[in-house]
């Protein structure tokens, strides 16, 4: 039963972590659209711009404000100023590409901002994404050369990122297993369950680690 109660607080602790990060992250996205709508609303819109891309970067799976503040971005791309449109577009690459994890949340709309900057970066070389006396003179093929430097991921590989999460996962696991078997219920180590918890929770951090710094 000590067990069973020792496992139930741990599950509940982890529980109110996770839960406490979530409330933190949606009420950071909503703060952040409120003042995008402030900013728009006097007439700010590259100020609303930036609030809208923080909304966005405060990503969590079905949170509603992600969703929003994408949605207000496309609103603001499609303005006829051209620099408005371009940092629009910006903001919905950059904030695509922040939130990448173990899969890339809205893929759709990172390729579109992906086509959009290049478009735009060819028929304004001064004002497009990347300025550079690489590119060529040929519209057409200016315009594919800057998608082909948009394409570059230079992002950290799914190796890696799978890596640190199994780290993670094999570290944390460990520290359930000490707490669950490690420890009888006067306190003390149980030897065997106790070693292989340890050697998890130190390959865990090995690989977290070894993630972490190949990302």
């Amino acid at each position: 039963m000590p067990r069973v109660k020792r496992t139930i607080v741990i599950v509940a602790l982890v529980t109110a972590i996770l839960g406490g990060l979530a409330i933190r992250v949606v009420g950071e996205g909503r703060a952040a659209l409120t003042d995008g709508d402030d900013a728009l609303a006097r007439g700010g819109k590259l100020a609303a711009i930036r609030a809208y891309e923080v909304a966005a970067r405060w990503y969590l799976p079905l949170a509603p404000h992600v969703d929003e503040a994408y949605a207000k971005l496309h609103t603001l791309a499609g303005s006829e100023e051209p620099a408005v449109k371009l940092a629009a577009w910006r903001a919905i690459r950059s904030a695509a590409r922040a939130t990448r994890s173990l899969w890339q949340p809205h893929a759709d709309d990172l390729a579109a901002a992906d086509r959009e900057i290049a478009r735009l970066a060819a028929a304004d070389p001064a004002g497009g994404h990347v300025a550079d006396k690489a590119a060529p003179e040929a519209p057409a093929a200016r315009e594919a050369w800057h998608r082909d430097r948009l394409a570059r991921d230079t992002r950290a590989s799914t190796f890696a990122l799978v890596l640190a999460a199994l780290g993670d996962a094999g570290w944390l696991g460990g520290g359930l297993a000490l707490a669950r078997r490690g420890i009888d219920a006067t306190g003390r180590l149980v030897r065997r369950p106790a070693l292989a918890s340890a050697i998890a929770i130190v390959l865990g951090l090995v690989c977290w680690a070894a993630g972490i710094s190949n990302a």
